[in-house]
């Protein structure tokens, strides 16, 4: 007995030990993770906040004095105020028309039991998988033929091209908290007089509030970054978005360093805020969506 009790203590303290092990390797990767990710960041602020002069003596030290005008040159002789307004104009509609599609979609998809439905949902499956640069020519020849690409529609056409690309994978996202909405919830509002549309507003809509502020975000995230779309449907440099403007002002070869960090840091800035303000919706969407069942 005591021989099997030694045995067991022995395989215990192995199975610990390699437990310790395997965590202190995790927190070396994660540490050197956060290093590699924090690191180019903060010397872009910091070389944001030198003299072209003290960037090009030596690169890697810290400002003798920070040099907050960099940030007013970018923002206005740079056109950053345009830019920043065009991204934000864009972003916003782009992420209301996502809602709305998305939402729309995953109840259906995710409450009706119909042959086509399934077609939806195996199409949406498909397109997942297809590389979106693929698209950019069709999508931009389509445009070109319905008018849409002309100077006063372009950013309405890049919100609507750009949220019904991202419509299948969010479908995917918001259709699980979908389907684990209680049918007699849904039932009882039909037997109380309401339609499928009246349900679906005053029911299901405010039950999956945290997974509608998951896709917000990511949507938010995804065309504040966007730079492809951008550079190939806007043509008029005053519709450009930040991405674009950026991409010309690094070609400029007669702007500082300095200026092209400073333009890099505004517009990581809007992403920071967004994600700070809506940090707990985002985590409360990712996780289960037991949360919603009624």
């Amino acid at each position: 007995m005591r021989g099997e009790l030694k045995v067991k203590n022995r395989k215990n303290r192995v199975e610990e030990k390699s437990l310790t092990v395997t965590r202190n390797i995790v927190r070396v990767f994660l540490i050197l993770w956060t290093i590699l990710i924090v690191f180019p960041l903060l010397w872009a602020l910091l070389s944001s906040l030198k003299t072209n002069k003290e960037f090009g003596t030596n690169a890697w030290a810290f400002p003798s004095e920070l040099q907050w005008v960099n940030y007013k040159n970018a923002w206005q002789g740079a056109s950053f105020s345009k830019y920043f307004l065009n991204s934000l104009i864009l972003s916003v509609g782009t992420v209301v028309l996502s809602i709305i599609m998305t939402t729309t979609s995953a109840y259906v998809v995710g409450k009706f039991i119909h042959p086509a439905v399934k077609a939806i949902e195996v199409f949406y499956s498909i397109f997942m998988m297809v590389p979106q640069i693929l698209l950019l020519v069709p999508l931009l020849q389509m445009c070109k033929k319905l008018n849409m690409t002309k100077e006063n529609v372009v950013l309405f056409t890049l919100m609507l091209t750009n949220a019904l690309q991202g419509v299948p994978f969010y479908v995917f996202l918001l259709t699980p908290f979908i389907r684990s909405i209680n049918n007699s919830i849904l039932e009882a509002a039909e037997i109380d007089g309401a339609n499928q549309f009246q349900a679906y507003i005053t029911l299901v809509v405010p039950m999956i509030v945290p997974a509608i502020f998951m896709v917000g975000l990511l949507s938010f995230v995804g065309i504040w970054n966007e730079y492809i779309m951008s550079i190939t449907f806007i043509k008029n440099p005053d519709k450009y978005t930040l991405s674009a403007g950026i991409n010309e002002l690094m070609n400029d070869s007669t702007a500082g360093e300095t200026l092209k960090f400073a333009a890099l840091i505004i517009a990581m800035v809007p992403i920071l805020i967004v994600y700070a303000i809506f940090q707990k919706p985002l985590q409360n969407g990712l996780s289960s969506s037991d949360g919603v069942k009624g």
